[in-house]
């Protein structure tokens, strides 16, 4: 115990502030910090009711931009939009081909869907600045109520998920029905009516098409609002997928059916070579592009399966690079398509815009150890601050060049403001293969290349309501609460924290002794689980087996010094952000006005409207990345100070010293326990990172208490 007590004595008690005051990843006002407010402090009432107004006008931005699309299938568009504004682009109603019909619906989606896309966007940049406890947009009792898993549903879906759902559903229920009832008359024939329910359909998989890749937008916005995390988003985002391949494909089915019905032959889908493009020709040429289109879907669909998408990842992403051609096909195909899309394409290069920016040299590694039970730990150096939790994209080119793999930081910007520290478990190839890597360097003594993306929704921050925190992890799960748990220890006096941490095996534990050592004087009540080895494992293994890692062939890489030079992590500055986000809506709109004002190239040649429409889709994708020029303004480097790198010491009697258990926590005593030792009028908030039967056990547990509100971390991407 001795060994113990000489570690214990080289860490400050943790639940003793520090001074640094280091800002959130997100305060990206200048990089010098703002200082980690306590939750509890004031606000005084003005700031209070701006922030107030202003999350109430982002808000109205999102739901204007939903309703947008929707109504566009409502009579109202038709009769109350479409008319009037026809008459100011000089349009009368009287004389056919007057004015210039050809820009109502832009100056719709312009209005509907581009203006509240910028503002909104403006807004969450306005609102970043604040601390995180101030930028809640709904109360915690709200929050805790959509995080709840209802034990009816067997606690599949939380009541957001539902919520989620249910805004899906009654799009495209709407969508469908206002789309159908348009064209259907009573007498009808059948084919007619098969044509009408294709073409409502097509509308329903568009109202999906617009809003399917925002989810999965790293720096979306909208998802930061939301306080939606980038995981979470990507669930939403594969939901929406599902449904919008589906009614794409059942439309396209329809279709089919239509013409063998009708004509006996699907030769109407197909082009035509010996007709006029421009006449007779054109229907044939749009089909044809129309089934381009749901091809590149389809593909991009099979290679998202589980299965492909973690034993075949690359495979998997340059799949998806598939939209890019699916949206000039679809825009080929019906050019009001083009813009439907025209927000969601700008958003989505703008934020493509963020990452390439903020990954144009590789981050300055200070330590890399392949560490035993399979982990490696890498301490990075930043020159932007931070927040505990948040979500980190690595990309290693010595292992693979097209691979990016989310890490979750395990510092607190409390303890170490100028560096980020991450642990990688070797779970897959390519993780198994950094640890083989780091290996390598250090035996060449270099670091590992290294390129890191960063900065997206933060993690949710711990309501300072609750009365106890309960983090519940398995394996390397434990990583985003580190941080959060250290934060909470220096702003969250009167909150009881307790941690209840499954492991495999008993080696892991020893690779996260001294940040465990240093929960040892706090507050936190600590009980580790091995669930597989025997506590006499403990002892050190020899360093060159590692029984996690297997017995693989030996890989050669790339261990030379890189020619590029590192610099510390950096992202763009939230001014940046916004001078590029509304210089590349400007420029691609400005553009895509100029060329589609009275349709310019096809107007002398009406066999020319495939080039007229591709050039408007080159102009909305060219003019946004027109604005990258903003991201080499102004551009300097940062110093940072040097981080001495902190070696782990090896404790033999650790099994005795935190009490490791062996076999998995009672739920039910741990419930109890927990609960007595709040009041019952207090409510619990439990967090739970790990991997899906834990996640199981914890719900079976806590979900029906009233009092306990429970959280997942989302892994699976």
């Amino acid at each position: 115990m001795h060994e113990v007590e000489d570690l214990l004595s080289k860490f400050h008690n943790i639940s003793t502030p520090t001074a640094t005051k280091p800002a959130s990843i997100h305060d990206n006002t200048g990089g010098d910090g703002g200082g980690v407010p306590s939750p509890n402090a004031p606000t005084p009432w003005k700031i209070r009711v701006a922030l107030v107004l202003g999350h109430a006008f982002v808000g109205l931005c999102l739901l204007l931009s939903i309703l947008t699309v929707m109504f566009y299938s409502f009579p109202w568009y038709a009769t109350n939009f479409a008319t009037p504004v026809s008459t100011w682009w000089g349009v009368n109603p009287k004389v056919k081909g007057s004015g210039h019909n050809e820009m109502v619906m832009p100056t719709y989606f312009w209005f509907g869907m581009v203006l509240p896309s910028v503002a909104g966007a403006l807004g969450v940049f306005a609102l970043s600045v604040k601390p995180a406890a101030a930028k809640q947009i709904l109360p915690a009792t709200v929050t805790a109520f959509l995080h709840r898993k209802p034990t009816l549903l067997r606690s599949l879906v939380s009541y957001g998920e539902l919520l989620f759902l249910a805004v899906v559903v009654t799009g495209n229920v709407l969508v469908f029905h206002y789309q159908y009832i348009k064209r259907h008359k009573p007498t009808s024939p059948t084919n007619t009516t098969i044509s009408n329910v294709g073409t409502a359909l097509g509308f329903v998989g568009l109202f999906n098409l617009v809003f399917l890749a925002l989810p999965a937008t790293r720096h979306c916005f909208w998802m930061e609002w939301l306080n939606i995390p980038f995981a979470r988003g990507v669930k939403y985002h594969n939901w929406l997928s599902v449904v919008t391949i589906f009614t794409l494909a059942v439309h396209s089915a329809f279709f089919v059916t239509f013409y063998i019905r009708s004509q006996s032959s699907v030769l109407p889908l197909l082009p035509c070579t010996d007709c006029d493009v421009g006449t007779k020709g054109m229907t044939n040429w749009e089909y044809f592009f129309g089934i381009l289109a749901m091809l590149c879907f389809l593909v991009i669909a099979a290679t998202s399966l589980p299965y492909v998408r973690r034993h075949h990842y690359a495979l998997f992403k340059a799949t998806h690079y598939l939209f890019i051609p699916a949206s000039l096909f679809v825009t080929l195909h019906w050019v009001n398509i083009l813009y439907f899309l025209n927000a969601t394409i700008v958003l989505y290069l703008v934020n493509r815009m963020y990452s390439n920016a903020t990954v144009t040299a590789p981050v300055l590694v200070d330590n890399a150890v392949a560490l035993p039970a399979a982990i490696v730990r890498l301490t990075v150096r930043c020159a932007t601050p931070y927040t505990p939790g948040d979500t980190v994209w690595l990309h290693a080119p010595a292992l693979s060049k097209t691979q990016w793999h989310p890490f979750s930081i395990a510092s607190s910007p409390l303890t170490a403001p100028h560096s980020i520290t991450i642990y990688v478990r070797s779970i897959g190839a390519w993780t198994t293969r950094l640890h083989a890597y780091t290996k390598a360097c250090d035996s060449a003594g270099t670091t590992p290349l290294l390129y890191m993306d960063g900065g997206y929704t933060p993690a949710s921050s711990i309501p300072a309501t609750h009365a106890a925190v309960v983090f519940v992890a398995g394996g390397i799960g434990i990583t985003p609460f580190m941080g959060q748990i250290t934060t909470i220890l220096h702003t969250q006096p009167h909150q009881n924290v307790w941690l209840v941490w499954h492991v495999r095996t008993a080696e892991m534990l020893k690779q996260f002794q001294p940040w465990l050592v240093s929960l040892e004087p706090s507050r936190v009540h600590v009980q580790l689980h091995v669930t597989q080895d025997p506590l006499a494992e403990f002892e050190h293994f020899d360093n060159g087996t590692d029984r996690l890692l297997g017995h693989t062939a030996e890989e050669e890489f790339d261990v030379a010094t890189p020619r590029v030079e590192a610099r510390p992590y950096a992202h763009l500055s939230t001014t940046k952000r916004m001078l590029l986000l509304v210089l590349a809506f400007g420029l691609s709109g400005g553009l895509l006005a100029l060329v589609k004002y009275g349709n310019k190239i096809q107007t002398p040649r009406a066999n020319l409207w495939p080039i007229q429409r591709i050039v408007e889709w080159c102009v909305v994708v060219g003019g946004c990345y027109v604005a990258y020029v903003i991201t080499y303004i102004g551009k300097v480097s940062t110093a940072v100070p040097d981080i001495a790198s902190t070696e782990m010491t090896t404790l033999a009697s650790i099994e005795s010293h935190f009490h490791v258990q062996k076999g998995r926590v009672v739920w039910s005593e741990l419930a109890s326990t927990i609960r007595g030792s709040v009041s019952p009028n207090e409510t619990i908030g439990v967090f739970v990172s790990g991997p899906k039967s834990l996640g199981k056990a914890v719900d079976a547990t806590f979900q029906d208490l009233s009092n306990v509100h429970v959280r997942h971390e989302t892994f699976e991407l």
